[in-house]
């Protein structure tokens, strides 16, 4: 359930390995434990990928999730045609609509998610009724208040979920990560926490 690595670039190549044997689409988050770890790649991701979730603010805001992987982009180490986000910077309803019919055809196998403060993941904060894949929230606890997320259901579809963690910024997640009730809801047998 829980492996430590020594450091960043061990859980790195641990992470793609788990990806490369796999072909599927799968889902990623942002965030900095995310970042902190594929800004080394220097190995080609060819999947289709998920961007999990998306925050509601200016297309080039440092707040936003997308920013960081139009780099892993334009190195060639993601292909754009297989990125798939939310691309624009307020809640368009019709676009929430594409793209959740463009997600329910895919059939994620792994999710690599960061683990955020006070144990929340891909902007989800509580466990809601959802009637979509993909959808909008207007009151997040943390800012901004409007997002857009990947469905605690959708996840829960992934035969592998990965949580990174950062010992330093996180030891009260990781320590409470057993008692989590959004990752109890996932299933504990297809979880994994990394913590570097």
């Amino acid at each position: 359930m829980k492996k430590i690595f020594q450091n960043k670039n061990e859980l790195l190549n641990y992470t793609v390995s788990i990806i490369k044997e796999n072909k599927y689409p799968l889902i990623i988050s942002g965030g900095n434990s995310i970042k902190n770890i594929f800004k080394n790649i220097d190995q080609k991701i060819k999947n289709i990928i998920l961007l999990s979730d998306e925050r509601m603010v200016k297309k080039f805001s440092k707040f936003r999730n997308d920013l960081f992987f139009e780099k892993l982009i334009k190195k060639k180490l993601i292909l754009r045609k297989n990125f798939i986000s939310y691309r624009l910077s307020k809640i368009n309803k019709m676009h929430l609509s594409k793209l959740n019919k463009k997600i329910d055809k895919l059939n994620f196998k792994i999710a690599i998610l960061g683990l955020g403060s006070n144990g929340h993941f891909a902007s989800i904060f509580e466990r809601k009724k959802e009637s979509c894949s993909y959808y909008s929230i207007q009151n997040s606890p943390k800012f901004p208040k409007s997002r857009v997320t990947i469905s605690l259901t959708k996840l829960k579809k992934c035969n592998r979920i990965i949580f990174i963690a950062s010992m330093k910024n996180k030891k009260k997640e990781i320590k409470n990560f057993n008692k989590n009730r959004l990752v109890k809801f996932l299933g504990f047998k297809k979880v994994r926490l990394l913590v570097y």
